[in-house]
């Protein structure tokens, strides 16, 4: 007996680790209590930060590495149980931390390395220690978790979106140079896509949220997420890495499944804060 076209493609893995993500994060989402977001969001930032530093620092320099998870874990911390102040002091103690580590390790005559080391490792904590610290600041927001389900969510959906889009349309590339797959028809499919998951989610939201900012929302959610997605693309492309690791069955990995996400965040949390009020 012949298996379904899907699941030889591999399609139905696909959306099964797709639940088993989705089904925590939810969770770890709507329940109000701050330790299950923590605990949810260490994890996944972890294993994002922990691939992240295979792909660019290599097996030699693994201290560099665990440092790296001990500041996503400060800069987590910080944001979660104390806010942006805690968030900036995790940051900044984690980026002095690399320095001390890179100057003590590395024999004199590397400045180049040095130099090059510190710059990745400084990248990571601001792309990914910085970026996806701010799920833990949009939650402690009035409606906080709603805000935060909000932004997931939309950005899921664009992404899941631009995928089948793309797929089936196909077309013209966005930027091929960067990222060979993506099509325009794929970036409007997921335009779509977001604009018809905000409008819907919307509903459960503050009622100061109308339809005309909810469209321009899910438009420019889906739009950043793509920068996001071009972004992580081009540090893979200048690797030359398909995934940044085989752990989700058809995601990649985990960087892999937050790109889009790590630039909407902090775009979102700003973007609360510079609404005009209702």
């Amino acid at each position: 007996m012949e298996l379904p076209e899907s699941i030889r493609k591999g399609e139905l893995g696909r959306w099964l680790v797709g639940i088993a993500l989705a089904v925590p994060t939810i969770a770890a989402v709507l329940i109000e209590n701050k330790v299950w977001i923590l605990l949810v969001g260490l994890l996944a930032g972890g294993a994002a930060w922990w691939e992240f530093a295979s792909n660019l620092f290599g097996p030699r320099y693994r201290g560099l590495a665990a440092l790296g998870l001990a500041g996503w874990a400060a800069t987590a911390l910080g944001a979660c149980l104390v806010g942006p102040e805690g968030q900036m002091a995790g940051l900044a103690l984690s980026l002095a931390l690399g320095g001390v580590y890179l100057m003590r390790v590395l024999p004199e005559g590397t400045d180049a390395v040095s130099v090059n080391l510190l710059s990745r490792y400084a990248l990571g904590h601001l792309y990914i220690s910085f970026f996806l610290s701010f799920v833990f600041l949009i939650k402690t927001l009035d409606s906080g978790s709603r805000l935060l389900f909000f932004v997931i969510l939309v950005t899921a959906l664009a992404d899941t979106g631009a995928i089948y889009a793309g797929t089936r349309i196909k077309g013209p590339k966005l930027y091929p140079k960067v990222s060979p797959g993506k099509t325009i028809s794929g970036v409007a499919g997921g335009c779509v896509v977001a604009v018809v998951g905000a409008l819907v989610s919307g509903l459960y939201l503050p009622a100061s949220f109308g339809k005309a900012e909810l469209v321009v929302l899910g438009m420019g959610l889906a739009l950043w997420g793509v920068v996001g997605d071009l972004f992580e693309s081009a540090i893979k492309r200048a690797l030359g890495v398909k995934d940044t690791s085989k752990i989700l069955l058809g995601h990649g990995g985990f960087w892999d499944r937050l790109d889009s996400l790590l630039f909407n965040l902090p775009a979102f949390y700003f973007y609360f804060f510079l609404r005009p009020p209702v």
